[in-house]
């Protein structure tokens, strides 16, 4: 019977570590006028995704690169493109990737960084476009979509390029597994027009990282000068 018992506690067991072990998983989706355009939505664990076609009055094409394809936990929203069809009036399209699953190195309760940076082409009629935002979220409870925690955002309003610095935030992640979310709302005015936005998350080095980093770089150069007095 303990045998029985200690087989059934160890199947348990290895389940619940391959949960916690899956692989990231990435995930798009589509909305107009906070409608969700179904036929956009995709999702893999490749670690890279593409969807294109249609809403009601949107061309949209967006990719998006992450885990296993980069070091967790960077997620890459590349290439997104949007052109308005013919069109009166406003309308917003807002297209939202996430990847959930990855992997907190510092999980206990310990703070991360995570840098993000955003750009933006208002590539034809730039006037019809009334504002982007690209904004990045972090959520601990691993959370596909999840908007827990707001680290970065950034709003454009006329172009032709635009380009944010790199912006750093402090995540606490007491859990294990964590997920990222990238948001790019865009509000256009008239039809006709065209943008082009991309947005990354990437994990800041610690400085006890780069204090290594730099020592070996120093211990090199002294090893290189040494060489040349011999």
């Amino acid at each position: 019977m303990n045998k029985i018992l200690a087989a059934g506690f160890g199947l348990i067991g290895l389940a619940a570590l391959n949960t916690a072990q899956a692989a990231p998983s990435l995930a798009v989706q589509v909305f107009e006028d906070n409608v969700l355009v179904g036929g956009l939505s995709q999702s893999t664990t490749s670690g890279s995704l593409s969807t294109s076609g249609s809403t009601p009055n949107f061309n949209v094409s967006a990719t998006a690169t992450g885990a296993p394809l980069l070091a967790e936990p960077s997620l890459l929203a590349q290439t997104t493109t949007v052109s308005a069809q013919d069109f009166a009036g406003t309308h917003t399209i807002r297209i939202e990737f996430t990847q959930t699953g990855l992997t907190s190195e510092l999980a206990g309760g310990l703070f991360a960084s995570l840098a993000s940076t955003f750009t933006s082409n208002f590539l034809v009629n730039g006037q019809l476009i009334e504002d982007i935002t690209l904004t990045n979220y972090v959520s601990a409870d691993n959370v596909a979509f999840g908007r827990d925690e707001q680290i970065a955002t950034q709003t454009w309003s006329d172009g032709p390029t635009n380009a944010s610095p790199a912006i750093v935030a402090n995540v606490e992640l007491p859990n294990e597994l964590f997920s990222e979310t990238v948001v790019i709302t865009a509000t256009f005015t008239g039809g006709q027009a065209g943008l082009q936005a991309s947005s990354q998350i990437v994990k800041v080095p610690e400085p006890a990282s780069l204090a290594l980093f730099g020592t070996a770089l120093l211990g090199m150069g002294l090893v290189r000068r040494a060489r040349r007095k011999a």
